[in-house]
């Protein structure tokens, strides 16, 4: 049985940039991953160009497009359209991104092993991850299994988190297609209570999608009908459907203790306004390799816990508070507020200097005093 100074169970983003760091600060680390990679993992594939601005290596290789208009309506109607000028956002497929990452982490030093569930953890003194034929131990574990987090749940972290549903189909697009959407990122937003629909262009396809609330999972295939038949899409063939778990982390819920700690979507990393992840998840894993590091060295792995609450939590509050503001107004008074939104240009301004990482929501809700106690109105309502 082998021994390494931290396993990582998951792949994707926040594990395979926790296994880089540690392997480049000469952590011994195995990563473990029930899929082979590359793998296609449900996400519509937009991620904000701050989230290029947190990795140490380019990103271009798997960009499929970068987009800088921003096209929103209000189920169909009332649209309008803002330009960022820059680029605000790049579109990946995500078989390709975070093959990307995990290949720059073995390069660091990781090991890897696909194909493998990890069906049982031991936490006792050190860290024994076991599967069919398979145990590995080591020091410390980093759950980065996604939002079911099924590993995290056996390490007795991120209990209680909300959560609500996504689903996505990645279409088979014609020329003249994506040459329409090119460039162009697409939102149709729900009022009932919330929620929004997404179209991303790629460079062959194009991913259409919707999440919305807890309990709103049967609309959601038919909201992306529907949401295709308005683009002129109803024809195009599905390649691919499938839907997926946002997990969100509201409060002080675990998510670390003496010698596990959850990352990304297992921690409920995502904000509550874009449903956006991916950025969070690489500072997570960033900030998980500094815990484990540091407890290495002796220190308490459980201080990663006040790391997030100190680096992350505010931005995800502050997001989640613009998102009860937007949607409130939306839900309230949806005509009077699509069109302010289409005519108040700081609001689209601060949006794309967030996404760029320029600004940050944490800063633009201070700009904002009363924000936080009309979306607490709107949110009690």
């Amino acid at each position: 049985m082998e021994h390494f100074d931290a396993v990582v169970v998951g792949a994707g983003p926040a594990g395979s940039t926790a296994a880089r760091e540690l392997a480049a600060a000469g952590a011994r680390v195995l990563v473990v991953d029930r899929s082979s990679f590359p793998r296609y993992k449900a996400c519509g594939g937009g991620i904000p160009l701050r989230t290029a601005r947190l990795l140490p290596f380019p990103v271009d290789s798997v960009v499929e497009d970068s987009v800088h208009r921003l096209d929103v309506a209000c189920r169909g109607r009332m649209r309008f359209v803002r330009d960022s000028g820059p680029p605000f956002a790049h579109m990946v497929m995500r078989d390709r991104f975070d093959a990307l990452l995990l290949e720059q982490a073995r390069r660091a030093g990781a090991e890897f092993r696909p194909e493998t569930r990890v069906e049982r953890v031991e936490l006792n003194g050190g860290v024994r991850v076991m599967g069919r034929g398979f145990t590995a131990a080591g020091q410390y574990l980093v759950c980065a299994d996604g939002a079911h987090s099924p590993v995290g749940q056996m390490a007795g972290l991120g209990i209680g988190m909300a959560a609500c549903p996504a689903w996505e189909v990645e279409l088979r697009a014609t020329a003249s297609q994506l040459r329409r959407f090119r460039s162009r990122a697409m939102i149709d937003l729900d009022n009932r209570p919330w929620g929004y629909g997404w179209l991303f262009p790629k460079g062959s396809v194009l991913s259409v999608g919707v999440v919305l609330p807890s309990g709103r999972g049967g609309r959601l295939k038919r909201t992306v009908v529907a949401m295709q038949e308005r683009l002129g899409l109803a024809g195009a063939d599905v390649m691919i459907a499938r839907g997926h778990k946002i997990r969100f982390r509201r409060g002080h819920e675990p998510i670390a203790s003496d010698r596990a700690l959850l990352v990304g979507d297992a921690a409920g990393l995502a904000d509550e306004f874009t449903e956006e992840g991916i950025s969070y998840a690489v500072t997570s894993g960033r900030l998980a390799a500094r815990g484990v590091l540091r407890a290495l060295g002796g220190g308490a792995l459980r201080r990663y816990e006040a790391d997030v609450d100190a680096e992350l939590m505010p931005e995800l509050r502050a997001a989640r508070l613009v998102g009860f503001m937007f949607y409130g107004m939306l839900r309230r008074v949806p005509q009077p507020w699509m069109f302010a939104s289409a005519h108040l240009p700081f609001l689209w301004h601060a949006f794309f200097a967030v996404q760029r990482g320029e600004s940050t929501y944490a800063r633009e809700v201070a700009r904002a005093p009363l924000l936080p106690a009309i979306a607490t109105r709107l949110l009690d309502t």
